[in-house]
């Protein structure tokens, strides 16, 4: 593996770069006691157990890179690579097919004095290279174009007058609309509601549903006439038709989560981000690692991950490498399983 520091091209600035990648959840999951052993501590020696079609008995989890305070946001780039992001500090980086690591953005240069914390928490690329994101930061608070630098800017911050609380998680369809999650906060009440809105290719904001207790993670089937969502107060993955006008319905309970942990001060499931991959299966992570399901929502089996897992996408110059980033780590696995061809996510 090469690690080395990138140098933006002229005319753009690193504060651009910082705009080019995101997160699901930057702030962590919930920590909890007698975790399943797919998720013990340890970088070495984590394999796959056969799951036909997506994973071969032994194959391991090749660490890449730690030592970071956070590791978020992982996503398809152009050319067989991935971003991701260590949100807390405001790196953002890419992963080329060949392992190669390299810094895209670090506000501690003399260019950007301020050294503005971006927390970009989501992150959806489109198939012309442009790139969309959730952000967090100071009061600019929405979801935004974010790269190229000459097209930066905020495409939605506010729902009738209300701005967003923490949009988390971002689904972009091919014609452009994008879904995302805002888990709001629970003591902040219908001022600050926990919904999942879209916004239409127009720019007009509706609500997609507010039939989750705290949406997180999302990801559209392939055909997007099915919008898969957790919810961080529920052991299922939920489904809900796409309607005509882009609004939410016919919620069901897709596929049941095995990595529930329970104890006396309630559930812990652990969801974030997700993703699928080119035969419809959906990728889930939990407590217990990445669960998989098959189309029709059965549990196909769990990869095993050194830490809790944050965020996960498929790269690779072929699509058969699964990337999983959580708290300051990056790991890659070979899978048997495909990118899906037709989105970065």
């Amino acid at each position: 593996m090469t690690y080395r520091q990138f140098s933006p091209k002229p005319g753009l600035s690193r504060r651009a770069f910082a705009l080019l990648a995101g997160s699901a959840l930057w702030g962590g999951a919930a920590q909890a006691q007698n975790l399943p052993l797919a998720m013990g501590p340890g970088k070495d020696g984590v394999v796959t157990t056969d799951i036909p079609g997506v994973t071969a008995a032994g194959s391991p989890l090749v660490f890449l890179k730690g030592g970071m305070t956070s590791s978020e946001g992982v996503v398809a780039a152009p050319g067989g690579g991935v971003y991701f992001t260590e949100p807390s500090v405001s790196k953002v980086y890419r992963v080329d097919p060949d392992d190669t690591i390299t810094v895209l953005f670090d506000p501690h240069h003399p260019d950007d004095p301020a050294g503005e914390r971006w927390r970009l928490p989501a992150l959806a690329v489109d198939d012309k290279g442009v790139v969309y994101a959730c952000r967090r930061a100071n009061t600019q608070i929405g979801i935004a174009i974010v790269y190229p630098a000459d097209r930066m800017k905020f495409i939605a911050t506010a729902y009738n007058g209300i701005p967003f609380n923490a949009p988390n998680d971002l689904a972009l369809g091919k014609n452009g609309g994008i879904y995302f999650t805002d888990p709001g906060s629970p003591d902040q009440g219908a001022q600050r509601p926990h919904h999942i809105y879209y916004v239409k290719p127009s720019g007009e904001v509706i609500i997609g549903t507010d039939n989750l207790g705290r949406p997180n993670g999302l990801v559209l089937s392939r055909d997007e006439k099915i919008l898969y969502a957790v919810d961080s107060t529920s052991e299922f993955v939920f489904a809900f038709d796409v309607l005509p006008d882009g609004a939410l319905g016919n919620r069901k309970e897709f596929g049941r989560l095995k990595g529930i942990v329970r104890s006396d001060k309630g559930m812990t499931n652990g969801i974030d981000g997700m993703t699928i991959d080119d035969d419809g299966r959906v990728y889930a992570i939990s407590m217990a690692g990445i669960e998989v399901f098959a189309p029709n929502g059965d549990n196909l089996g769990v990869i095993p991950v050194p830490v809790k897992a944050q965020n996960l996408a498929f790269g690779g110059r072929d699509g058969h490498t699964l990337y999983i980033v959580g708290h300051g780590n990056l790991y890659r696995v070979s899978t048997l399983a495909r990118k899906y061809v037709g989105r970065a996510k």
